[in-house]
């Protein structure tokens, strides 16, 4: 008989379950608190691409979630660890917050070595996007924070990076390397910096492919909930079948038998 061992750490993404773009999500700050007050360790993974780590730090701690960066795995400064290591320099189609992350890498002038593509927003133009297929064409390495299709904003769903990565891959005809989430490696750097092997942690998310589907593969459990950008279409579809399917974040401490609590 199958016995799912006991969960001792957590993985949460940020939008769409901590928070809805600028609107904390009723109960997250006292789930938090549950976490810390039975000494369960957790980092926080994004996807989000539009800011700093120290900038997601204060917005959490503005939410009277006390955080600072070193808790925080964003895709954006994942891409800036990878571009390091290779001791290159890069074109970014970021914000300019995001780009804190990238002291010292931006390219001056000739041919980047790297395009680092996220989201921009509206601010994204298509002078911008020419520029980096004009360094993709003279042979920059194609680099996705993140591919994801869309996210939930306050105006409503929006396009996300992943429409201009899939712009750029073929416009150039390259295969971007991703870096942010289902990326293997993305998770794998989270659980060593919690200490944990995969089969002790649980993902919380509320994107089935990028947050469920990529933790699955790796061996973690998940847990899905049903706020940002989730949809009952999306999990139907996908085939996808995670542990544990909540209403909110706020719901976790009734999963409180499936956790060594302190």
């Amino acid at each position: 008989m199958y016995t799912m061992s006991k969960i001792c750490g957590l993985l949460i993404d940020l939008d769409g379950v901590i928070y809805n773009d600028t609107q904390p999500i009723p109960g997250a700050k006292e789930t938090i608190s549950w976490l810390k007050e039975h000494n369960i360790p957790y980092r926080f993974i994004t996807n989000t691409t539009m800011k700093s780590r120290e900038t997601l730090a204060a917005k959490l701690t503005s939410m009277g979630i006390d955080t600072n960066r070193n808790q925080i795995f964003s895709a954006a400064y994942a891409a800036s660890l990878y571009v390091r290591q290779r001791e290159g320099c890069c074109f970014m189609l970021l914000l300019e917050d995001a780009k804190k992350d990238y002291r010292g890498l931006e390219c001056r002038s000739g041919t980047a070595d790297f395009v680092v593509v996220g989201d921009m927003g509206e601010t994204l133009t298509y002078g911008l996007l020419n520029e980096a297929f004009r360094h993709l064409h003279n042979g920059a390495q194609l680099i996705a924070l993140q591919k994801n299709r869309f996210w939930l904003s306050d105006k409503g769903y929006m396009l996300d990076a992943g429409a201009f990565v899939a712009l750029l891959e073929y416009a150039a005809d390259t295969q971007a390397v991703l870096i942010g989430k289902p990326a293997r490696p993305f998770f794998e750097t989270a659980l060593s910096d919690l200490g944990l092997n995969p089969e002790k942690v649980m993902m919380i998310g509320d994107d089935v492919e990028s947050d469920i589907r990529g933790a699955a593969t790796l061996g973690l459990k998940t847990c899905l909930v049903k706020t940002g950008k989730f949809r009952q279409k999306d999990l139907d579809k996908s085939g996808i079948k995670p542990d544990f399917l909540l209403a909110t974040i706020h719901k976790l401490s009734t999963l409180d038998s499936y956790f060594n609590l302190q």
